[in-house]
């Protein structure tokens, strides 16, 4: 939604703001769910327990597809690869060499350059805008054949988690401004029709309001919950401090877009007494990884092509925490080719396996962004910090922001249970992580303001280090 359509939105009594989403619900329906998309679909869900053999020889198909098309119809990649000598016989015989030998599309040069990426073969049928972590808009092209792949990727993990893979009644919580900021009173949603969603804003949940959140969660009795697990944690620690009855069980609750620490997933789980599922994807059209009904974080290889660098640049190894460079076969239009989409990951150990049915490999977590990992001369490069608050009261809600090597600030909205014992073991747990001869400030703050898009950012590096 553009900035002025924005503001005519927000201006409208709630029966118009009503009508208004759900004409562009149906418009956005008619796009996503066609024949197409049945067929695709059925392709997933077929792929999601094939052999590997079978698996690895769609993905050679797949990146064939994408590497000549480049090559033909992308002025970016075409000029690459003619001066690298690539031609499309080399494409046909090994896809896989062809992509080593191409250099990593870097973020700032995605951002900056769309319409010399773009496949120009493909007919736009959709154009959108991600901001990122900066605010800065990168456009994005889309040609019906993506679209039609991104939604039934979405709708296989729902398969595969054993939801309906069509309209299934569920409440979503997003970075959407579905109602305006200032707005003081219910109704702090608006319910789409045509996906059967109730869409919840992340901009309104305030003390004063979650009671309301409540009750209308109890009224519409959702058998999915889906968005940023920030959102869906403040409600869920507000329920379980306060003892409400929620008086349904989803069958399933799928986080996306941010970080999920384990402090969240616990909260979750323990309010709506449902598993908590994490997943991974980006409106840029970046491959899927997907959580399995036994826990497990599976790389959909028929999404796409997944390369991990370590924080020396060199190919990581199990168990370490990796820079995501991937290579998409559901953005068409716009292709992404060994790009770094500045995402990191925890791998697994060698050779563990899952008994969920699915063979594609897996990651141990999904660990955030680049700017989530933290760097101090003395413990050198830290992930995940949500272990840092494990046995602590009172802790509402965290960020932290590192300055500089030797500067960290960590803001605290906190309850009377934050005591300075609570206080002293905070600074103990982080001394011990990130080392001792870094200066802490620690701030009690009635609010932490939202990122870009409605997301929270749990963890803010402000300088650069070289991941």
């Amino acid at each position: 939604m553009g900035k002025l359509q924005e503001k005519i939105y927000n201006s409208l009594p709630y029966p118009f703001k009503f009508l208004l989403l759900n004409v562009k619900a149906y418009q956005n329906s008619k796009k996503r769910y066609t024949k197409e998309f049945d067929k695709f679909l059925k392709e997933y869900i077929d792929l999601w327990d094939a052999d590997v053999n079978e698996i690895k020889k769609y993905q050679k198909e797949r990146l064939s597809l994408l590497l000549s098309e480049a090559l033909e119809y992308s002025d970016w990649y075409g000029k690459i690869m003619k001066d690298l000598g690539i031609e499309k016989k080399d494409i046909a015989t090994d896809p896989f060499s062809v992509l080593r030998s191409m250099p990593i599309l870097k973020k700032s040069e995605r951002k900056s350059y769309p319409d010399q990426i773009v496949n120009t073969k493909r007919t736009t049928d959709g154009i959108g805008h991600t901001s990122g972590t900066s605010g800065a808009p990168t456009i994005n092209y889309l040609d019906t054949e993506s679209i039609n792949r991104s939604f039934a990727l979405w709708r296989r993990f729902h398969h595969a988690i054993g939801l309906d893979t069509k309209r299934v009644k569920q409440v979503r919580f997003s970075g959407r401004l579905m109602v305006k900021p200032d707005v003081q009173k219910p109704p702090f949603w608006v319910y789409n029709y045509f996906e059967n969603q109730l869409l919840m804003s992340t901009y309104h949940l305030k003390e004063e309001n979650l009671k309301h959140y409540i009750k209308k969660l109890n009224d519409f009795k959702p058998i999915l919950l889906d968005g940023y697990p920030s959102a869906i944690y403040i409600l869920s620690r507000y329920i379980n401090e306060n003892n409400y009855t929620i008086d349904f069980t989803p069958k399933a609750i799928a986080v996306t877009a941010e970080t999920l620490y384990d402090y969240q997933r616990f909260e979750i789980e323990k309010a709506f007494n449902c598993h908590v599922y994490n997943q991974y994807a980006s409106s840029e059209g970046s491959p899927f990884i997907t959580e399995c009904t036994k826990g497990n974080l599976h790389l959909n290889l028929d999404s796409g092509v997944f390369e991990f660098i370590n924080t020396q640049g060199k190919e990581a190894k199990p168990g370490e925490v990796a820079q995501l460079v991937v290579t998409s076969f559901t953005n068409l239009k716009t292709p992404l080719i060994r790009y770094n989409i500045e995402d990191t990951v925890l791998l697994a150990a060698e050779g563990k396996r899952c008994d969920c049915g699915c063979p594609m490999p897996m990651i141990e977590k999904l660990t955030g962004r680049e700017d989530d990992i933290l760097w101090t001369e003395e413990k050198g490069y830290i992930g995940r910090m949500d272990t840092a608050y494990k046995g602590l009261k009172g802790i509402v809600q965290s960020q932290i922001i590192q300055e500089s090597p030797k500067e960290i600030v960590i803001n605290l909205i906190a309850n009377e249970d934050f005591n300075a014992d609570m206080e002293k073991m905070l600074l103990h747990n982080f001394q011990d992580r990130l080392g001792t001869k870094v200066e802490y400030q620690i701030n009690k703050v009635d609010d932490i303001p939202l990122g870009p898009n409605g997301k929270f950012d749990a963890v803010k590096r402000n300088f650069s280090i070289n991941l």
